[in-house]
């Protein structure tokens, strides 16, 4: 989540003109509230950014990467793999604990644009997918390179949430790009960032909704600070002996 310089303003003057010591109460609960909350949350969905440290998976990069903050045992990993040979290579998207499910076709996990849902993700010929606990991101050996490079696409999945009884279903998204040139170099996917929502609604691929304003008050209440809290103790003071 961001601040807004705005809200701790509104926030600002909500104390410069109010006597009630309750609503300073509220504020200093808001903004205890805001500690506790991750900073990458915003309401029912949980957003992981990267930012420059962006794992790359594959030959120019790391042997695999493990998204492993879901809810419950449900664990995705990314990894990297070869033969003896290195005349065939890889990158999989599978399972790592708990259930996990990709949309895939003929081995490969689908992957969609920006905005889509999971329920829209269908075959290039339109036809139904195959739920699978694995999917093939990209592929390379000696019959050539599948899929070609591309970039931000997002990979779609579903995982029970086992911390509720009994599990319930929950979906994400992974943002990805990939550089599959063929021949000696590649597959290498990068990951930029990922997201999942708490509430068994499907998300849209890429979206983040804005934080809500009472996160946005719980922020202005923390930038408010303590230097707030002074002032409104002099002018609650001031207004006593009038």
């Amino acid at each position: 989540m961001k601040s807004d310089t705005s809200a701790a303003r509104s926030v600002s003057a909500s104390i410069s003109n109010s006597d009630d010591s309750s609503k300073l109460i509220s504020l200093l609960a808001l903004a205890a509230g805001a500690l506790a909350m991750p900073q990458t949350s915003n309401a029912d969905v949980i957003f992981n950014d990267l930012g420059a440290n962006f794992v790359t998976i594959g030959p120019g990069g790391t042997n695999s990467f493990l998204i492993d903050n879901l809810p419950g045992t449900a664990r995705l990993e990314f990894a990297s793999l070869h033969n003896a040979q290195n005349t065939s290579r890889v990158v999989t998207a599978r399972l790592a604990g708990g259930y996990v499910r990709l949309r895939t076709h003929s081995s490969f996990a689908l992957m969609a644009g920006l905005g889509a849902t999971w329920d829209q993700i269908k075959t290039p010929n339109g036809t139904g997918t195959v739920l699978s606990n694995r999917g093939l991101i990209a592929k390379v050996d000696a019959a050539g390179h599948f899929p070609n490079s591309f970039i931000h696409l997002y990979l779609s999945f579903k995982f029970k949430d086992s911390t509720q009884v009994p599990p319930n279903d929950r979906y994400g998204w992974v943002d990805l790009s990939l550089s599959n040139p063929g021949g000696a170099a590649g597959p290498d996917v990068t990951v930029f960032s990922y997201a999942f929502e708490t509430t068994g609604s499907t998300i849209a691929m890429g979206i983040v909704p804005e934080p809500g304003s009472t996160s946005l008050l719980a922020l202005g209440a923390l930038t408010l600070g303590a230097s707030g809290l002074r002032s409104w103790r002099r002018k609650r003071a001031a207004a006593s002996q009038v």
